[in-house]
């Protein structure tokens, strides 16, 4: 680490400090105006840029998308294992949308934004992936209980009752190579996951 030369700035202040106690005695009045300006100005820009904060908020100037992430990230994203799987679909439907929007403003944007575009992409698949693997958790938790229970009754498939009449389909007409693809397929899960935990009974 260097050091700073204490000397010169011990000389300069010795020999400018007598001239400028001088000056700042002889124009006091003038020097407190100036800088009493300064402070005004200051506080001047700060409230104007508060109020533009306030009005960009109140009059919707916010994008839509920027909304919307802060919303994810601070509702839903907290509230996942809540959520049924209309309300998943729902939200990746419109986070794919989302992403396809970024993906068309860089293609006619010049290239300088591309950083920018890029972040806002990652940022937006980063949600996503959270949002697929919640649902493919719950989807594959959820065909565990039918399994075990075929009166098992729950309104997270509340929309999606197709999925769960062709899994009871499958698994009531014994084909259990069919059944095991079939989660696989919806749960991305492997194949030998699923044999472990949808065992056949002895």
């Amino acid at each position: 680490m260097f050091r700073i030369p204490i000397g010169p700035i011990f000389d300069g202040v010795k020999k400018h400090a007598p001239k400028t106690g001088k000056i700042i005695k002889d124009n006091y009045k003038e020097i407190v105006a100036v800088a009493g300006v300064f402070v005004t100005g200051k506080e001047a820009i700060e409230n104007h840029m508060e109020k533009k904060r306030e009005s960009n908020k109140t009059e919707g100037k916010l994008h839509h998308r920027k909304v919307r992430n802060k919303y994810y990230k601070t509702k839903i994203l907290p509230e996942l294992d809540s959520q049924n799987r209309y309300e998943f679909f729902q939200y990746i439907l419109e986070i794919e949308q989302f992403i396809q929007q970024i993906k068309n403003e860089e293609k006619k944007e010049i290239g300088v934004k591309k950083p920018i575009h890029e972040k806002r992409n990652k940022d937006w698949n980063d949600i996503l992936i959270q949002i697929k693997d919640k649902m493919s958790t719950k989807d594959y938790v959820e065909f565990i209980k039918i399994y075990n229970n075929p009166n098992y009754q729950n309104e997270y498939f509340n929309g999606f009752e197709n999925l769960v009449e062709k899994f009871k389909k499958l698994n009531n007409s014994e084909k259990y190579d069919d059944l095991l693809k079939y989660i696989a397929d919806i749960t991305s899960r492997t194949i030998d996951q699923i044999e472990k935990d949808f065992s056949l009974p002895d």
